[in-house]
């Protein structure tokens, strides 16, 4: 019958997520990626005190006996409200709302109430720093009292009130227009009862929820008896019927009166369909550092009130009453009731409904940017398996949008959370580099002429040991899973293969293993029993056995040119480490018959590392990924590429992949492969396309029309991440260590060298 939603805007509350960050700045060794880190924190502070906004929703109600002649136990007080919470919680949830279950739900609730009770304190002292202190001022207490000779016995305290706890030092209540709490000024208004507009859109509440930081509202809901409000719904009628006779139609009175018997049967008819008969109240809660910033955003926010054709009224000499009013108890001031509560019907009190201001906010999650709907800080978890169905990501844009930039942010921040990050660039992999060697990665060169190397034909021990707790041990062939993968890159490297061709090379495969003493006993890998793996065969090898007959020339000479031509830098033993937590592979030198042979021997690897430990997150970057699943791609390579996408969740893992040129992007067989990449990446995050090519995501994506016309006109910089159901317009956030590191504008990089040659000639 009674109810309040409450909705609390604040600075944004990134404490713990600061405290994360600086333990993982603590476990870090590389100085260049610590100071990285310690900048990114600097940044995450700076944003979230200039422009974060972190929101709290709160559904308030109170216990109500159905018979109010009988005195309920608490048990049976308790049972009733929690039964009636779940009911609430499962409504919510069917709108796609998401609801807090904290560890503690006591602490929580005492860390609600302090929030509310000292909203300033709160904001520098955590509530429990802020436990603490209290504990050592009754701790400092009891010494004193025993210094002066009370005993011990007397000098121990049954409890610390709880209200020591979530209550502020200090309020004064002497100014008629304001309170000041704690040094933080209120000011309070309601929105009158003839103030309200006659005709409302669904979620018209959320113009008033998104005002901005230190304006908090709160609604109140009071459903009233059907049979009464019938009764003196008519009885008005027909007063104001017996007015109208008396008053003259040119009468400013009339259209007043007529106006009331128009509402009057509006709400009988409302009554007649089965609707109920509601008082909704709203106020209003501004708070600020000082009286003359109170007075500004009063002024700011009665004109903005005014635009939407509404009116608002401060509580002046009644701050004491609204203060009370807007404690999260139910409970509103009967006096500012009378003047604040406007009658509606359930399809009227539908419209108001307040929880439309999405945030983004996972606790271990790597920051974004800023909201730009309501300036809550985009802070993301992809890997948190509750909120999202798999890791994936789809980064689509223009060249030019920044796509680049925004991959490299999200690697570099995972990186600092140790999360392994592999990134595999096939066009202009030159734009890793900088950020690469300057955090410690392993930036890796496949091409012909590069002195890096790694080697397709190796099998690589890997950490089994959580395969082994998880699945016991395994019996499958380390060998023959090698071959099938062997078999896919020889399909790369000759396209035309005969099936003959192919039992032949499955023959010299293991033939050239097996003279490395290496056969489908797994246990033949090892140099001794659990120590390292033997030496491994080079293409090379395998060359000569298949120069030994004359059926398998064909494909020899096809290896040739890997083996001692223009390519031979592929026929060499690993030498790159393959362990390190940031790796970079560039492939973007190989020609285009080359390239498809060149991603097989990246994604092999980095497949391989994906897979081993289900327990580790990692994440496989994919930029250009048109240029791999377009139109003058392989269908073998796109097969792979696709294949990651679908089963990487199950290894622990995220494929993260940047485009352009959708036309391209959907080319090869129809689309299959850039559909199948989207339909499997949970995550979508959009930059400026061109009008075509927004359409066409807006359809895959189901857009309205505005968000198009967003994408078209978004500056570099903004985007629209769209996930579970939600889409969010975005301004990208980076510091200035990271946009030294990751930028590719032609005018920043100028500056760059600029200044690194005003440098050398300082220093000559």
């Amino acid at each position: 019958v009674k109810i309040q939603f409450k909705v609390l805007s604040k600075k944004a509350d990134i404490e713990k997520h600061i405290a994360k960050l600086y333990k993982e700045v603590a476990v870090e060794k590389n100085i260049s990626c610590k100071k990285l880190m310690l900048e990114h924190i600097n940044m995450i502070q700076e944003v979230g005190k200039n422009e974060g906004v972190s929101r709290r929703f709160f559904i308030i109600f109170e216990y109500e006996s159905y018979n109010p002649n009988r005195k309920a136990s608490f048990s049976e007080i308790k049972a009733t409200i929690e039964t009636v919470s779940q009911r609430i919680k499962i409504g919510m949830m069917q709108c796609g709302n998401e609801f807090i279950e904290p560890e503690d739900k006591h602490e929580y609730y005492l860390e609600i109430l302090y929030s509310i009770f000292s909203r300033k304190t709160s904001e520098i002292l955590t509530f429990e720093n802020k436990m603490l202190s209290v504990i050592a001022k009754y701790i400092t207490a009891i010494n004193q009292m025993n210094e002066e000779g009370t005993s011990l016995e007397e000098a121990e305290l049954p409890y610390i009130p709880v209200n020591e706890f979530i209550c502020p030092d200090d309020i004064d209540f002497r100014n008629g227009k304001y309170i000041i709490i704690d040094g933080l000024y209120y000011m309070f208004a309601y929105i009158p009862s003839n103030a309200y507009v006659p005709s409302v859109s669904a979620g018209w509440l959320s113009l008033l929820v998104n005002m901005g930081e230190g304006v908090d509202i709160d609604v109140f809901v009071e459903k009233q008896p059907r049979d009464s409000c019938q009764r003196r719904i008519g009885q008005q009628i027909r007063i104001n019927k017996v007015r109208i006779k008396d008053v003259q139609d040119t009468n400013t009175n009339y259209d007043d009166l007529e106006n009331a018997i128009m509402s009057g049967y509006y709400l009988k008819q409302g009554l007649v369909n089965n609707e109920d008969f509601y008082y909704m109240s709203t106020l209003i809660t501004i708070t600020a550092e000082s009286k003359e910033v109170l007075e500004w955003k009063y002024k700011e926010i009665e004109s903005y009130i005014k635009s939407l054709d509404m009116d608002i009224k401060p509580c002046k000499y009644q701050n004491e009453q609204a203060f009370l009013s807007t404690l999260p108890l139910c409970s509103l001031d009967r006096s500012i009731y009378k003047k604040a509560r406007r009658n509606i019907l359930t399809s009227s009190l539908a419209s108001i409904y307040p929880f439309t201001s999405f945030e983004m906010r996972d606790e271990n999650g790597i920051l974004l940017g800023v909201n730009k709907s309501n300036n809550s800080l985009v802070i993301v978890d992809i890997f948190n398996s509750k909120k999202y169905k798999n890791a994936n990501i789809a980064i689509l844009g223009t060249s030019g949008a920044g796509k680049t930039f925004t991959m490299q942010c999200m690697a570099l921040r995972m990186r600092q959370k140790q999360i392994q990050v592999f990134i595999i660039a096939p066009l202009k992999g030159h734009e890793f580099k900088r950020a690469c060697d300057n955090i410690g990665g392993q930036y890796i060169k496949i091409s012909a002429g590069s002195k890096d190397c790694i080697n397709i034909m190796e099998i690589r021990k890997r950490n089994t040991k959580s395969s082994h707790i998880l699945d016991g041990d395994s019996q499958d062939s380390i060998l023959a899973q090698k071959i099938q993968k062997l078999h896919i890159f020889f399909s790369l490297l000759v396209p035309d293969i005969t099936y003959e061709e192919k039992q032949l090379l499955d023959e010299a495969l293991i033939k050239t293993y097996e003279r490395k003493g290496i056969t489908t006993d797994n246990a033949s890998l090892e140099e001794t029993p659990g120590g390292k793996y033997k030496k491994m065969p080079v293409l090379q090898d395998l060359h000569a056995v298949l120069m030994e007959r004359e059926e398998t020339r064909r494909l020899a000479n096809i290896l040739n040119r890997y083996v001692s031509g223009s390519a031979s830098s592929f026929n060499r033993q690993t030498n790159v480490n393959l362990d390190n937590k940031y790796i970079v592979i560039d492939i973007s030198d190989l020609t285009n018959e080359m390239l498809p042979v060149g991603m097989f021997v990246a994604l092999d690897y980095v497949w391989d590392k994906a897979r081993e430990d289900r327990t580790v997150k990692k994440a496989i970057f994919l930029d250009e990924l048109w240029n791999l699943i377009g139109a003058s791609s392989n269908k073998l390579a796109a097969e792979f590429v696709l294949e990651i996408f679908k089963v990487i969740r199950g290894y622990g893992g995220s494929a993260i992949a940047a485009t352009q040129d959708l036309n391209d992007f959907f080319a090869l067989e129809d689309g299959k492969y850039g559909k199948g990449i989207i339909n499997n990446a949970k995550t979508k995050i959009i930059l400026n396309l061109e009008q075509e090519e927004a359409e066409r995501v807006g359809e895959t994506l189901n857009l309205t029309k505005t968000e198009i016309q967003n994408i078209v006109k978004f500056q570099r910089g903004n985007g629209l991440i769209s996930t579970n159901s939600n889409n969010v317009l975005v301004s990208f956030k980076a510091s200035e260590m990271e946009k030294y590191l990751i930028t590719t504008d032609r005018a920043e990089l100028e500056e760059m060298v600029r200044k690194e040659m005003e440098k050398d000639i300082a220093n000559a």
